[in-house]
């Protein structure tokens, strides 16, 4: 539920911000707390979608989670999957299923 209020939060600044129709993934909000971690969320603008893309480097951990969705003119799809330290988690809502990879 929190990731869906992150979500709809980033979708309000990229109203606010953007009306190019190529993926975009220079609008970015980052957060830091030592004792959690690095969490980074992105918006990115398709033709025929919109992906928020949430990611999380915890302090010490071999992995980078992700979390992200994309959302259509008729449905949602969310998708979570995980990347090597220093990679960053990318997304691809032009293709059925949406896929996320590490970039």
């Amino acid at each position: 539920m929190r990731m869906k209020g992150l979500a709809l939060a980033a979708l309000c600044c990229l109203f606010a911000s953007s009306g190019s129709p190529q993926p975009r993934g220079s609008d970015a909000i980052t957060a830091d707390q030592h004792l959690i971690g690095t969490v980074q969320t992105r918006i990115q603008k398709y033709e025929q979608a919109l992906g928020v893309v949430n990611q999380l480097a915890r302090p010490n951990q071999a992995t980078v989670e992700c979390n992200a969705v994309c959302y259509f003119p008729s449905r949602s799809s969310p998708i979570a999957w995980r990347c090597e330290p220093g990679k960053k988690c990318d997304l691809h809502c032009t293709v059925n299923p949406p896929v996320g990879g590490c970039n």
